[in-house]
């Protein structure tokens, strides 16, 4: 593969400068007004630290000679759009202009999930690839869904804290989480934990039957990351044993 045009990678610098200093305003009352008990936003600050992170070295990954440049450039300048739309929703948010924020958030979460759709094309070759390439877009693209069905329901005070609207979109959210990890050919457990995740911080809040239905739901998708990942890791163990065994056979003197 040729090497990436500079542009895409300038750009992905500035998108990622963008995001993680925007979210960290968004967050920045958070933290200023933050006790010392655990709740339900320490939920949401951990996600986006992890994201942060992953997105950092999304950014880094892109210089490296190993990096997948096709995959680069299949992204191409939709992360800078993400970017700033994510920016302009986290202004408008602090200056209260909710219904264009809502609206730039909607842009937001159809720019991830074409991102995302894209992913299907260009499966990771390795670790590497999928925790800089895919995770972070599979984590943001998690949380913006649900950001985005929670706002939903909050412009009314009648489903602002309606138990259905609630378990509405926990049975939503959870059910597209229990899809791509257990029935789609992606397998993808990292959406499926981070809508865990998400769910297991709104317990902590939630009362009554959205209580029960999240907790229920948050062990329905551990179960399914669970029945994805586990007869991988045997059959790493497993080919590793066999390579050792080989070794250890090969080394072996036979006995005459």
């Amino acid at each position: 593969m040729g090497n990436l045009d500079f542009k895409i990678k300038l750009a992905n610098t500035f998108a990622t400068l963008f995001l993680v200093s925007s979210q960290g305003f968004s967050f920045s009352g958070w933290f200023l007004s933050h006790s010392y008990d655990f709740g339900p936003r320490d939920f949401a600050i951990i996600l986006a630290s992890i994201l942060h992170f992953l997105l950092i070295g999304f950014t880094i990954y892109q210089y490296l000679p190993s990096s997948p440049k096709d995959v680069y450039e299949a992204i191409g300048y939709w992360y800078l759009l993400i970017a700033v739309l994510n920016s302009g929703v986290s202004f408008l948010w602090y200056y209260q202009v909710n219904l264009f924020a809502f609206i730039g958030l909607l842009w937001q979460v159809a720019t991830l999930v074409f991102i995302y759709h894209r992913f299907r094309d260009y499966p990771p070759r390795n670790g590497t690839d999928h925790a800089f390439i895919n995770a972070p877009f599979s984590i943001y693209t998690a949380y913006s869904l649900f950001i985005v069905l929670w706002q939903v329901f909050q412009f009314s005070d009648h489903t602002k804290h309606s138990q259905i609207a609630h378990v509405f979109i926990i049975l939503f959210i959870g059910f597209i989480a229990l899809h791509l990890v257990d029935y789609s050919h992606r397998k993808d457990w990292v959406y499926s934990l981070t809508t865990a995740w998400i769910l297991l911080g709104a317990a902590v809040f939630l009362d009554d039957a959205p209580h029960t239905v999240s907790l229920i739901v948050v062990g329905v998708l551990i179960s399914a990351v669970a029945r994805t990942l586990i007869p991988n890791w045997l059959e790493r163990f497993n080919r590793r044993f066999s390579r050792w065994a080989n070794r250890i056979g090969e080394r072996t003197p036979l006995l005459s």
